[in-house]
């Protein structure tokens, strides 16, 4: 069974070219893996301003596009870009801040001849983080992987492999859904039944550290997502309630509710956000704390933006 690694050239944070490497440089026989690189409109110029020709030689396909990278709204369509060019019956899409343990492929390769049933599996991941604001991203990390151990998880960013068969059945990537797409397709999974299954070790190492400004472009663009796909899901005549985990979101998805709120969901977000980041080296617990709640109101904002532009 070939295994696909895509690998966009995206989002890199502290990690270098280190994502890219560990993919080459599996200990797995190299026909029975391909490793797939994209990049976006200066993707040649990254490539040699970092010297990294002699690493993207040994992919077997470099996707060149024309999106930037430095959009955050941009990695569905990188994944969308390698997954076209892939070839694999088992795919595992990667970010640029995850650094692949060496016997990964062998072991997603263990999991499914031992459960050839199975179209899709999760794994644990360790998280680097040495700056205050990477340590608090591992941390909430470490909660949505015990989240994961109860109920089941699907995330494209070097947790999850999927069968080919199955992610066509389901229709794909969504472009709409942005940052959400691969939710939306954990909830189509849920719908129809499917059964995630776990693979018992980690894949991957995601380092986290990041800019503040980098962090806030993540967090928004996540929130313009969940705006886009809860409003598709009620032009479908659904009823969201069961899809929105806190109520704050139905009020905001309102338009001059959202223009109410943005603002202040933004001011907020950075007021927590700065607070949790003192906090961290007096007091881990209530640092975090304070993290979550601006996680949750920088998200919001980004929600909100995204009800105000329509």
């Amino acid at each position: 069974m070939k295994i696909s690694i895509i690998v966009p050239v995206f989002d890199q944070r502290n990690a270098g070219w280190m994502a890219l490497e560990s993919a080459v440089n599996q200990d797995f026989p190299r026909d029975s893996f391909e490793v797939i690189a994209v990049t976006g409109s200066r993707g040649a110029a990254e490539v040699a301003a970092a010297g990294a020709g002699a690493l993207i030689a040994r992919c077997n396909h470099v996707v060149y596009t024309d999106l930037d990278t430095e959009d955050v709204a941009n990695e569905v369509r990188l994944y969308q870009a390698g997954y076209e060019q892939s070839t694999g019956e088992v795919l595992f899409f990667i970010e640029g801040h995850t650094v692949l343990e060496r016997r990964c492929c062998g072991v997603i390769d263990a999991y499914f001849r031992m459960h050839p049933e199975s179209a899709i599996a999760w794994a644990p991941r360790l998280n680097q983080g040495e700056t205050p604001l990477g340590a608090l991203i591992s941390r909430h990390n470490l909660r949505h992987e015990r989240r994961a151990t109860e109920k089941g998880v699907f995330s494209f960013g070097a947790t999850s492999v999927i069968k080919r068969s199955l992610l066509e059945r389901l229709g794909g990537f969504d472009g709409r859904f942005l940052r959400f797409s691969e939710t939306a397709l954990f909830h189509s999974m849920l719908r129809a039944g499917i059964e995630i299954g776990r693979i018992g070790e980690p894949l991957a190492t995601h380092y986290n550290d990041m800019s503040v400004s980098q962090w806030r472009k993540l967090v928004m663009s996540a929130g313009e997502a969940k705006c886009s796909y809860y409003n598709t899901l009620l032009a479908r005549g659904q009823d969201i309630r069961a899809e929105v985990r806190h109520r704050v979101y139905l009020a905001a998805n309102r338009a001059w509710c959202a223009r109410l709120l943005y603002p202040l969901f933004r001011a907020v977000g950075a007021l927590f956000l700065g607070l949790a980041l003192g906090a961290w080296r007096i007091g881990k617990v209530p640092a975090y704390s304070l993290y979550v709640l601006g996680l949750g109101c920088t998200d919001l904002s980004g929600f909100c933006r995204a009800r105000i532009r329509g």
